[in-house]
C-alpha cells in the first residue's frame, strides 16, 4: 500500500489568472501590517469556501486553504482578496471562549472584518448568485457540497460588479425592469448639491 500526501499539500495550478498567494500577500500587507506570522495557501477540497488551520505548519505559522470552486476562469479577483481578508482577520481576531461556547467569529472578529472589507456585501451577493448551486448552509457556516464539479459543469462565472452601497439595497428594488432604468433613493446625488439660503 502507498501512502497518499493529503490533498491540502499538493501543489495546485492557479485556473483564475492571479496567483492566490500573491493576492493573500497583498491583503496582509495593505490590511494587516501587523501580522508578521508565516503564512501559506493552498488549494484544498475540503468542505468550506476557505479555511484557515492557525499554527498548522509550528507556532505563528498558518495555512489558508481555497476550494477549488474558486479556482476556475471568470473567478473575481475581489472575492478572493475579500476572502483572504476574512481568514487573515481570524489571526487578529481569534475565536474565544465566552462561557457557554467557543465563538469562532466574536463581535469584535465581525467589526474588524467590516473596516477592512466593507465590500463584503457585494462579494456575498456574487457568491450566491454564482455558487448556490454547490453551496449548502450548515452549522459550521457555509460549505461546498461533494458534487460541485457536476453542478458547476458548463456553468460560467457571471462578472463582479460590486453593488452600490445604498445600506445594501436590492438589485431587484433599484433596477425592478433589470437594470433598464436605475431607481435612486431620494437622498442620493451624484455630486455635492448647492446650498440653497432661504
Amino acid at each position: 500500500m502507498i501512502p497518499r500526501q493529503p490533498l491540502l499539500f499538493q501543489p495546485a495550478e492557479s485556473q483564475t489568472g492571479f496567483n492566490f498567494q500573491t493576492v493573500v500577500d497583498e491583503a496582509r500587507a495593505v490590511w494587516f501590517p501587523e501580522i508578521t506570522d508565516e503564512i501559506e495557501v493552498r488549494i484544498a477540497a475540503a468542505g468550506p469556501v476557505a479555511f484557515i488551520c492557525r499554527h498548522l505548519m509550528g507556532r505563528d505559522s498558518h495555512v489558508i486553504a481555497f476550494h477549488p470552486v474558486l479556482n476556475r476562469p471568470g473567478t473575481p479577483i475581489e472575492l478572493v482578496r475579500f476572502i483572504a481578508k476574512h481568514e487573515l482577520t481570524h489571526i487578529i481576531r481569534p475565536p474565544r471562549w465566552d462561557g457557554d461556547w467557543y465563538l469562532e467569529h466574536p463581535p469584535e472578529f465581525w467589526q474588524r472584518e467590516f473596516q477592512v472589507a466593507p465590500e463584503r456585501f457585494a462579494c456575498w451577493a456574487w457568491t450566491y448568485c454564482n455558487l448556490s448551486r454547490c453551496l449548502r448552509e450548515g452549522r459550521d457556516g457555509l460549505s461546498v457540497v461533494r458534487t460541485w464539479r457536476r453542478r458547476m459543469a458548463g456553468i460560467e462565472p457571471g462578472p463582479y460588479m460590486p453593488h452600490l452601497p445604498f445600506d445594501d439595497v436590492p438589485w431587484g428594488v433599484l433596477c425592478p425592469e433589470g437594470g433598464a432604468q436605475l431607481r435612486l433613493p431620494p437622498v442620493w446625488a451624484w455630486r455635492p448639491q448647492a446650498i440653497v439660503s432661504r
